[in-house]
């Protein structure tokens, strides 16, 4: 996923030319959860529970166990994706580059490892955005 401006200056100058090159080499450019391939355009099924790369071979969405190969028009198709691997911090702490912080992952692997905190940052904002709701609104009464 792309780093938002805004957290741009917690990353490490080194991030883009050593660090996240690094960790993509360390994982054989390939997802840490799921084992896709970096760069490989694949089909998930609608359930999200295998993929198939366009050999046919069929994986585990989840552990990245190869499950067998089928042909393609046997595949129960849901969408096809091209695989862009991303760099996840265990702890979701940009400043914390130690390798045993920083996993490869694709973004589905990340997203679902990041679902907990997104939810928790997510329940944080409301609540920010509606104390300076209810700051105006006491500012607003004559």
């Amino acid at each position: 996923m792309p780093i938002k401006p805004e957290n741009r200056a917690r990353y490490p100058s080194n991030w883009f030319t050593e660090i996240r090159p690094a960790i993509l080499e360390r994982a054989g450019n390939c997802c840490e959860q799921c084992k896709v391939p970096n760069g490989e355009r694949i089909c998930r099924e609608d359930s999200g529970a295998t993929y198939m790369l366009d050999t046919g071979e069929v994986f585990d969405a989840i552990t990245g166990e190869a499950l067998g190969q089928v042909h393609l028009v046997d595949y129960p198709a849901g969408r096809y994706v091209t695989i862009v691997l991303t760099i996840g911090h265990l702890d979701h702490q940009p400043e914390n580059c130690e390798p045993d912080n920083l996993r490869a992952w694709c973004q589905r692997c990340h997203l679902a490892y990041d679902k907990d905190h997104h939810a928790e940052t997510r329940r944080a904002t409301i609540a920010a955005r509606k104390a300076s709701g209810d700051l105006f609104q006491e500012a607003a009464k004559p």
